[in-house]
């Protein structure tokens, strides 16, 4: 056979697994959007039944990160190297910082709510006064791609998605911990690159990994237990501090004592969000936004968060509010209260 018949019926092969995938895009797409619901309803002891429906348009500006601040009331947000605060009280944005050189990889918000720490590719850690908007610290990093304060408040942890860029950059390998009163580097704690960073309620444990989850004793850097979250994307712990959620292509829940895997949910999740009262769960899928009551596994529903994926989310306003952000802005879901029916607790 000719070069020239190779080259046309490579070609063809090429085309028809090119037709496959978009026709399996397709149809996955269109499944997902059939389950898509025109509103999610919440079981709520205060309120009854709490239920989403309308979102509300923050901005349609490009967003790579959000974080929002402990009581709810301030987002930070991100695109390429600006940052934007927002009051979400009133959805005027405050302030805009700047300072930055690269696209801004991270953003973290102090318990006490008084410092943002966002991460860039120009290989720097800033801290902000998040009140103000005064730049009190640089830290000289690397490029850090995750990063998330500590709940005591006393140590912001830092790590790289990569060791070695397609630029030829270094990245520290394993989680960097920063003293936040000295502000400088203060320990390394593992060797492997890291996607994801959670500490554990009481501060004393850390979770953090790529392809495994290592959770580690912050204070002796013992590793505890390894889990086979496959390529991690998004971690939490429960507020009982017992249990750690991961994402990845199956959303796993494991024992925090023992390691053991306890539950595998039947999807993948880009991001994690738990509500400050750790009732209900928000996974990133795709484009859309799927909830959860992770104590009992069940399904509640599913809202579109944005047209495309990478979708990120965050809870707002002491967790009333549901806010999703991806290439085409952030969106705010604000709830409608209505009354439970009478044993949807099961009284």
């Amino acid at each position: 056979m000719s070069q020239k018949k190779h080259l046309i019926l490579g070609g063809v092969g090429i085309i028809a697994i090119v037709a496959l995938l978009v026709g399996a895009y397709f149809l996955l797409d269109k499944s997902i959007a059939a389950r898509v619901s025109n509103r999610v309803c919440i079981p709520s002891y205060v309120d009854g039944l709490v239920c989403y429906s309308q979102h509300q348009s923050l901005t349609t500006e490009q967003t790579t990160k959000i974080t929002v601040s402990p009581d709810g009331k301030i987002l930070a947000s991100s695109t390429h190297d600006i940052i934007h605060l927002w009051n979400l009280e009133t959805g005027k944005k405050q302030r805009t910082l700047s300072g930055h050189r690269d696209w801004v990889s991270a953003l973290a918000i102090s318990p006490d709510g008084q410092t943002l720490a966002s991460a860039s590719l120009d290989r720097t850690i800033k801290l902000w006064n998040l009140e103000t908007g005064q730049l009190l610290k640089t830290l000289y990093s690397g490029r850090a791609t995750t990063i998330a304060f500590s709940p005591d408040g006393q140590t912001l942890a830092s790590g790289s998605r990569l060791i070695k860029w397609a630029d030829g950059t270094l990245s520290r390998p394993g989680v960097q911990l920063w003293n936040l009163a000295a502000q400088e580097w203060q320990d390394t704690i593992g060797d492997q690159p890291v996607v994801a960073i959670a500490f554990s309620p009481n501060s004393e444990l850390l979770a953090a990994g790529k392809q495994k989850t290592y959770l580690w004793r912050v204070s002796t850097k013992q590793l505890l237990q390894t889990v086979n979250s496959g390529d991690l994307t998004a971690l939490t712990f429960s507020r009982d501090g017992e249990t750690l959620l991961t994402g990845s292509s199956r959303m796993k829940l494991w024992s925090v004592t023992s390691g053991m895997l306890l539950h595998t949910f039947g999807i993948g999740a880009s991001d994690l969000a738990l509500s400050p009262d750790g009732q209900t769960l928000v996974a990133a899928v795709g484009g859309t936004m799927q909830f959860w009551q992770p104590d009992i596994e069940d399904y509640l529903g599913m809202l579109r968060g944005s047209s495309y994926s990478g979708l990120s989310v965050t809870f707002g306003l002491n967790g009333n509010t549901v806010i999703s952000s991806s290439s085409d802005g952030i969106r705010i879901w604000h709830p409608n209260s209505f009354a439970a029916p009478e044993g949807f607790f099961g009284q």
